[in-house]
């Protein structure tokens, strides 16, 4: 690791704990010098693992019954008054055309008063633009950039306000965090500087998402997925996929680990299949429970059409997986077709079902695939290179003058 200062640092957007990656990587900061601030109320708190970091700064919600909203009110004005930020406040709050508009800029920005931070870090595209006014401190900000928020979002209809915010977040942080080589392409195109963006690709611990001792000898063909049950990771399209693999003769199996929204589609099409006897739904497990399921496992299997990188195809890998991934995002710079597994066009369950009848059909394949996958892992994708990446990084948003150059850090 490196060495550093013991900087502040003021997470936005932090919310609840289970976003795996993000502790991971906030732990890591913590644990090489880094003050962690994070910005949460206080029920956002009590969800939160608060254990894991020292300090917090409330910022009060918006949303609520009366008594609260007047409460917050109260509070965020005794904390604000006589702060050398007083001035940027006010200039805030005139923005505001109605006094209810000028009521809610000040309690989203009063509490950013009283508290002393070093850099200010948007994990979410989504939290930078709800809180451009902290643009106008004279304190560093980075943004991290990631997929939906960059490859999505801006081309849906009607988004040319969002569009707008997000250029001109991106134009003024100092430092704009891309996953993929595939994110920056998005980024280059709403006008961010070269000398302003970095490429830190994600990691896991290979310490704790290892290959098991001895390799599993299922009785089916075992298939893992991980992720939110939202739309973009296509779960339809895997279940079809394992439909066509059932009707070629393979006994397999699928164990999908999250929850999300489009549960109850989910369940709908697996009825509507009849595979029910063939598919297991797990909810939202734990790190160790999830490294568990995947140690078991025969196959990881990403069937998303959007991603920027996605973690969980690394932890598979580091466990030892073959993977097969869609053609999304910057699954390309992770995974080298043939090579630590096979990637397959977006919505294409014939293609992934063959995919999978060819790792289903070879053991020996399967194990070289997650052999070369694992070797990856430890080449590329290291937690304790992307902390220091990271460290590097808020290091260059506080001194420019003597910026080091970490572009394509991580993996390139």
């Amino acid at each position: 690791m490196v060495d550093q200062s013991h900087h502040r640092i003021l997470v936005l957007g932090y919310r609840e704990a289970n976003i795996t990656f993000l502790n991971r990587l906030l732990r890591g900061l913590t644990q090489n010098g880094c003050e962690i601030l994070i910005a949460s109320s206080w029920c956002e708190r009590g969800k939160s693992s608060s254990k894991n970091f020292q300090f917090f700064l409330w910022t009060p919600s918006i949303k609520g019954w009366c008594f609260g909203k007047w409460v917050c009110l109260i509070f965020s004005y005794l904390s604000s008054i006589a702060t050398k930020r007083s001035g940027w406040l006010k200039t805030q709050i005139n923005q505001g055309r109605r006094l209810k508009d000028k009521l809610g800029i000040f309690i989203r920005y009063a509490p950013f008063c009283r508290d002393a931070f070093d850099v200010i870090y948007f994990p979410w595209n989504s939290t930078a633009i709800a809180y451009r006014g902290l643009f106008e401190l004279d304190i560093p900000t980075v943004v991290s950039c990631r997929g939906t928020q960059i490859n999505i979002s801006p081309h849906l209809p009607g988004q040319c306000a969002y569009v707008s915010a997000l250029r001109d977040t991106l134009q003024k942080a100092s430092a704009v965090h891309c996953v993929s080589e595939n994110i920056l392409h998005s980024v280059v195109d709403l006008g961010v500087k070269q000398e302003n963006y970095v490429i830190i690709r994600p990691a896991v611990d290979p310490e704790f998402f290892t290959p098991p001792s001895q390799l599993p000898k299922n009785r089916r063909f075992t298939i893992v997925t991980t992720g939110s049950l939202i739309w973009r990771k296509s779960i339809e399209t895997l279940l079809v996929a394992l439909k066509q693999l059932l009707e070629l003769g393979v006994d397999a199996e699928l164990h999908i680990i999250g929850d999300g929204p489009e549960r109850q589609h989910i369940l709908f099409t697996i009825n509507d299949l009849g595979i029910e006897n063939r598919v297991f739904l797990h909810g939202r497990l734990k790190p160790y429970q999830v490294r568990d399921q995947l140690q078991k496992s025969d196959s990881f299997v990403l069937s998303s059409v959007s991603e920027g990188i996605a973690n969980a195809v690394l932890e598979a890998m580091s466990c030892g997986l073959p993977v097969i991934t869609t053609n999304c995002g910057g699954m390309r710079e992770v995974v080298n077709d043939s090579l630590q597994g096979f990637i397959v066009p977006l919505r294409d369950p014939q293609s992934l079902a063959q995919a999978l009848n060819k790792l289903a059909s070879n053991p020996d394949l399967r194990q070289q695939m997650g052999t070369a996958g694992r070797r990856r892992i430890l080449q590329d994708f290291v937690l304790d290179d992307q902390i220091t990446a990271f460290i590097n990084l808020f290091e260059d948003a506080l001194n420019p003058e003597t910026k080091t150059k970490i572009n394509n850090a991580n993996g390139s």
